[in-house]
């Protein structure tokens, strides 16, 4: 066992799992692309975040259309998911939405190798993670959380659900503009980027759900206050 994951064995970390939906509609010089784009992604969210501290195994491209990472603030890991999937519908904005399904799994983790080669670890966080994000499939969910604690996953869940929903109407300018927002931008930076006036941006994240969105992002953080929420409740 490697001296990271004897460090970090009974911590909480998130895994974020995902996967794209409808990759099969790229083609070739649009998919070369389109991996470039999300390492482009996984680098803009790790400086937004200020997660260099936190990655305990770099994002990880896998099967061509897969990918998953591994941080040590679990507190950062839904935002980190939505600011990349936002990142994914802004791919091409003459095609086809390009969605993700993404799975966070919250709990610890057994062994992380010395390689640092992501599909050799073990633990609660990564086999929650991976279950879950092949049952999404069957769902036709794009994002979901999961952690020991079944109570807390079907509030979660039922969170998740109407944040997909949310999302399912966000137009291109929407996402940019949330994009930026969520990123630490103002109203007034966001305005001036755009050409727009404040009022205009203020209404477009209005009816974008900004609010309701942020609302979630900031009830998840808040959940880490308390580690016995992550325990398990099926006793």
């Amino acid at each position: 066992m490697g001296l990271k994951a004897i460090i970090y064995k009974d911590d909480l970390c998130a895994v974020i799992t995902g996967d794209l939906v409808r990759s099969s509609e790229l083609e070739y010089e649009d998919r070369k692309l389109f991996l470039s784009y999300l390492r482009e992604s996984f680098t803009f969210i790790k400086e937004q975040l200020q997660l260099q501290d936190a990655i305990l195994l770099p994002f990880g491209i896998f099967r061509g259309d897969s990918f998953q990472v591994v941080l040590t603030r679990p507190e950062c890991a839904l935002l980190a998911s939505v600011l990349l999937s936002l990142r994914l519908r802004l791919f091409n904005k003459d095609a086809k939405d390009l969605a993700a399904r993404i799975s966070i799994g919250i709990g610890t983790i057994d062994y992380i190798p010395e390689s640092g080669n992501v599909g050799e670890a073990d633990g609660v966080a990564f086999r929650l993670s991976g279950k879950t994000l092949d049952g999404m499939k069957q769902k036709d969910q794009n994002l979901m959380i999961v952690t020991s604690n079944q109570a807390l996953n079907l509030m979660l869940e039922v969170q998740c659900v109407f944040l997909d929903l949310i999302a399912g109407r966000w137009t291109n300018v929407q996402k940019e503009i949330l994009l930026e927002r969520l990123s630490g931008s103002t109203q007034e930076e966001i305005a001036s980027r755009h050409g727009k006036s404040q009022s205009t941006i203020s209404q477009s994240l209005k009816a974008a759900g900004f609010d309701a969105v942020k609302k979630f992002l900031t009830n998840y953080e808040n959940l880490f206050e308390y580690p016995d929420a992550f325990v398990k409740s099926d006793k």
